[in-house]
């Protein structure tokens, strides 16, 4: 996958906050939690503790090419290859703002098959997503996604 760092300025989005506080949620967690933030996405650069999270570890993602396997970005670091997989997903599915995908660290090898499978498990009113090594968790709000993340 080809990085194309559009700016190395610290992201300032105003949704930070609000996923540090989901963070806070998810207590020993690991994972990357990602919002839609108007045509971007706002997320943590690669998986970390989620309870941890500071403002130093976000990326404003600008845009995924699948065609060419190519993600544009903001941030100071270069982020995980699994956010092109979650800017799929977001496009994908307009119902979907938030996605919290608690993860255990493993290399994704191709995005765009990675997110063909998600978008498969998750038709219709399905919102989760549970494999071997990972659980991915969709909503649409900060509200919505604590709760469902709360009944599983």
């Amino acid at each position: 996958m080809q990085f194309f760092q559009l700016s190395k300025e610290k992201v300032r989005c105003p949704l930070i906050p609000e996923v540090i506080r989901l963070g806070k949620e998810l207590k020993g967690k690991t994972g990357i939690i990602s919002v839609r933030y108007g045509k971007r996405m706002l997320s943590i650069l690669s998986p970390t503790l989620l309870d941890e999270i500071t403002e130093d570890e976000f990326v404003e993602v600008i845009d995924y090419d699948p065609v060419k396997n190519s993600l544009m970005f903001i941030g100071e670091q270069q982020p995980d290859v699994l956010l092109a997989v979650h800017w799929i997903v977001l496009r994908a599915r307009e119902d979907i703002n938030i996605i919290v995908h608690l993860y255990n660290g493993k290399d994704i090898l191709n995005p765009l098959e990675k997110a063909k499978k998600i978008l498969s498990s998750v038709k219709g009113d399905s919102y989760i997503f549970n494999d071997k090594n990972e659980v991915l968790f969709l909503g649409k709000s900060f509200v919505e996604i604590i709760e469902r993340i709360g009944r599983n």
